[in-house]
């Protein structure tokens, strides 16, 4: 079970967690309204980015574009062509669209939760990737997913984790498995 589900989150592009969020709960009593976040994700994407660029070979690189997307959008803008009733169950909390330089953020992000800002991270990584044209040197795509998973925990770790794996629910031979994976 595991396996299967890490095998998804990569190929969602992005890391998955608790149960969705609909786009219109947002922004009722007790939520961050989207508005409030996006005046944090400035800085925080400015920040996340700094710190790519410290513990990578990347540079600085140019702004991404950050929007808010509901889980029904997100699960097929990861799974396309899936049928809704395979759909896994599921929570994507970023993806990151190379052909449009977009991170599209679940509308349930809160950006006081260190383990949401991971995801952010992971999906900047995917951003620096592809603006330092890595996409075109890696071997296969799981190259650079493991890559993006690698600095997410790391980041994690830095944020006082000590079982980030768990955080994430990877484990290292899974983590292994996806940085081989040919796709």
């Amino acid at each position: 079970m595991t396996m299967s589900l890490v095998v998804m989150m990569a190929l969602a592009a992005g890391p998955c967690a608790s149960a969705p969020v609909d786009a219109q709960e947002a922004d009722r009593p007790g939520r961050f309204s989207q508005r409030s976040v996006a005046a944090q994700l400035e800085t925080t994407i400015s920040e996340l980015s700094d710190w790519i660029i410290d513990h990578s070979d990347y540079r600085k690189a140019p702004n991404v574009i950050v929007t808010w997307e509901g889980q029904l959008s997100l699960q097929a803008r990861c799974f396309p062509n899936f049928p809704s009733d395979l759909m896994p169950a599921i929570l994507i909390k970023a993806a990151y669209d190379s052909s449009t330089s977009t991170i599209y953020v679940d509308t349930g992000f809160d950006p006081g939760d260190p383990i949401d800002i991971s995801y952010l991270l992971h999906e900047l990584v995917h951003h620096h990737q592809l603006r330092a044209a890595k996409n075109t040197t890696a071997r296969h795509r799981g190259e650079l997913e493991g890559e993006a998973y690698r600095l997410q925990l790391a980041w994690l770790s830095e944020q006082g984790y000590t079982d980030p794996y768990a955080e994430l629910g990877i484990d290292e031979k899974t983590l292994l498995i996806i940085e081989r994976c040919p796709r």
